[in-house]
């Protein structure tokens, strides 16, 4: 088989179009596995795990077996017919080698899952027309007063550390992610608090968060990290897709008045890990001009349209702890009104909208854990909230007042342009609550620092 996909590369004669593109495709999948083969890990570290809270069943576990839950966003069991998508995948998980699965055993050098590295089946696509609308799926996303945006371009480094969830750990991800806002970001920032604070910053208005998420890759293409940890090895190929545009905003919620968000507060949404525990997934995926339109899947955008990821962060504090020993459980999501639950506090709901020119058909999927096999349910994104108390108390005093606002260099506030996620009107009863609200602010152990 070899010889003869060379032959074709060589001579490109005899063979049908369709055909030779697949083999074009096998060639390039078998040169990424070469790499493997020629690069062997050495390094004896354990893998990262992930925070994830309880939420919806992700729909299908790994083994191929369907689970009982419906997709909500498309209508449809995930196990039904095959959306069209412009491809002919036969929509099993594909356990194959030319994700390197024979070349990276279980374990080697000490990363688990790599025994099971596949790619995502057709029945994780979907075409966003076939998408049901209005289907508001998982957690957040229901906005009520005023809101604030910033801006943080991508950072040019990326790795496949997670210094929140695998403190310390090279390659605790076992995924590459992109990175924004901080640039000094790897596994050893969180045992070097003040380097983190003190380091550069793609972010406009100063702000120093470092904010992540899994890259998306086009699968065509060859990435840089073949043979390499949170690459090829970990069954992450293609190059990546720089993100055609990133927006940030913080909403309001409910008519309960918005504390500032404390700082270093440590935020995520959805887990790595969903695919195979069904627990905490909060993935969200649509295409721009079907805001109406979010699916758990990966969509097929049509011409013209880009694909976005849409990051929904709980936004309801415990009023005491900054992180948990699970990641998660000292913020909370408010309910399907936008309301806090009990003594829970209302800080600003952070929403990052991801944008790309989608290549063709299913040619795209975001880096995993090996066993995820690329899952979309794993979607997942982080940070430390790592601003001032001036923006911080600014923003809260903007979803409060009912205002669009945008976060500039001087530090401050001011009346701007609406951001690209802030599309939801005021809530009608949210002026007239707040007009009545007790203006003190909320006493709590974790302060601002």
């Amino acid at each position: 088989m070899a010889v003869f996909v060379a032959l074709v590369l060589i001579f490109g004669v005899g063979v049908p179009l369709g055909l030779a593109s697949a083999i074009g495709t096998v060639a390039r999948q078998a040169a990424a596995a070469v790499g493997v083969v020629l690069v062997a890990d050495t390094d004896d570290e354990g893998d990262g795990d992930d925070g994830s809270g309880d939420d919806e069943d992700s729909g299908k576990d790994k083994s191929g077996e369907e689970k009982s839950g419906a997709d909500k966003s498309s209508g449809s069991d995930k196990s039904g017919e095959d959306e069209d998508s412009g491809d002919e995948d036969s929509g099993d998980k594909d356990s194959g080698s030319q994700e390197n699965g024979s070349a990276a055993t279980a374990g080697e050098g000490g990363f688990e899952g790599r025994d099971q590295i596949g790619r995502a089946s057709a029945q994780e696509y979907v075409n966003i027309d076939d998408v049901e609308p209005n289907g508001n799926i998982k957690n957040g996303g229901d906005f009520s007063g005023g809101s604030y945006s910033f801006s943080c371009p991508l950072s040019d480094h990326h790795n496949s550390d997670n210094f929140i969830v695998a403190p310390g750990k090279r390659n605790g991800a076992q995924h590459t992610h992109d990175y924004a806002g901080n640039e000094s970001t790897n596994a050893a920032s969180s045992e070097n608090q003040d380097a983190l604070e003190q380091a550069e910053t793609t972010c406009t208005n100063g702000d120093r968060s470092p904010i992540f998420w899994p890259v998306l890759r086009d699968l065509e293409g060859v990435g840089p990290d073949v043979g390499m940890d949170g690459g090829s090895l970990d069954g992450n190929i293609g190059s990546f897709i720089v993100p055609a545009s990133v927006d940030y905003t913080f909403h309001g919620h409910g008519t309960q008045r918005t504390e500032p968000m404390p700082l270093n507060m440590q935020l995520i949404t959805g887990s790595a890990k969903a695919g195979s525990t069904g627990e905490g997934s909060n993935s969200k995926f649509t295409c721009s001009g079907f805001a109406d339109r979010l699916t758990e899947r990966y969509p097929i955008c049509p011409s013209g349209a880009q694909l976005q990821r849409v990051y929904d962060f709980p936004s309801c504090w415990n009023g005491e702890d900054l992180s948990s020993v699970d990641f998660v459980s000292h913020l909370q999501y408010p309910d399907e009104t936008g309301e806090c639950d009990g003594d829970l506090i209302p800080v600003p709901a952070l929403r990052i909208t991801v944008s790309y020119d989608q290549p063709p058909g299913r040619s795209f999927a975001i880096d995993s854990f090996p066993e995820q096999q690329h899952d979309p349910v794993t979607d997942h994104a982080l940070l430390e909230y790592l601003s001032t108390e001036s923006r911080a108390q600014a923003g809260a005093d903007c979803i409060n007042d009912a205002e669009r606002c945008e976060q500039g260099a001087d530090d401050a506030t001011a009346a701007g342009p609406r951001g690209r996620s802030d599309e939801l009107a005021v809530t009608k009863n949210f002026a007239a609550a707040m007009s009545g609200h007790k203006n003190a602010g909320v006493a709590h152990a974790g302060g601002h620092r």
